[in-house]
């Protein structure tokens, strides 16, 4: 059943960037994303019931997302209730230390992410540090390096390293995705433009 975690996991990363790009770049539908948004609820309630590690984990998340506001849309808005009744209800356990950790990792991600998305026409790939901060931050490695010290401090199985790095890169893909619709919705774009001014020059 804990295997079930890679898939959860996996979903969810990807809900959340499309929810994301839905509102704030509407890449994708609004509408769809509110209708996704009970049954991600329902998977990420599941993730945090049946097993204390994993409730610690997603609960960082939200919490960093939280205080660092980027719940900033109504799908997320009531994703994050949704969730947290439902985890409640069932009564979900949490690890307080890990929690600590986890949610000033998560936080910390968030800062370094939105850091590395306003230096993006600075940044200097020929330069092997800003290689690598693009790419660890960039990809939030923050929190996925936190899980790494709380394994090898025997706190967190190795299991939820793997179940993260799915999570983020199934996040990832979406944005990859929504980065090629969006370049493919604007060249349309311009394609209509350029053919109208043609045809009123005609």
């Amino acid at each position: 059943m804990l295997y079930l975690l890679f898939l959860t996991y996996a979903i969810l990363g990807a809900g959340v960037k499309y929810i994301d790009d839905a509102f704030d770049k509407k890449i994708f539908s609004k509408p769809m994303a509110i209708a996704v948004t009970p049954f991600l609820s329902i998977i990420g309630a599941y993730s945090m019931i049946i097993d204390p590690v994993s409730a610690t984990i997603l609960l960082a998340v939200l919490c960093g997302v939280l205080l660092k506001g980027k719940i900033d849309n109504i799908a997320f808005a009531l994703g994050f209730i949704l969730v947290i009744i439902f985890a409640i209800l069932a009564g979900a356990q949490f690890l307080i230390l890990p929690l600590i950790i986890l949610t000033a990792a998560a936080i910390l991600d968030e800062v370094g992410n939105d850091y590395i998305d306003g230096k993006k026409d600075v940044l200097n790939m020929k330069n092997p540090l800003h290689v690598f901060a693009k790419y660890f931050l960039g990809q939030r490695w923050v929190m996925k390096t936190a899980i790494i010290y709380l394994v090898i401090l025997n706190l967190v199985p190795l299991f939820f390293l793997l179940a993260m790095i799915l999570f983020d890169y199934a996040y990832l893909s979406v944005n990859a995705y929504s980065h090629v619709k969006e370049k493919m919705t604007s060249a349309t774009t311009m394609g209509k433009v350029i053919g109208t001014v043609g045809y009123i020059f005609k």
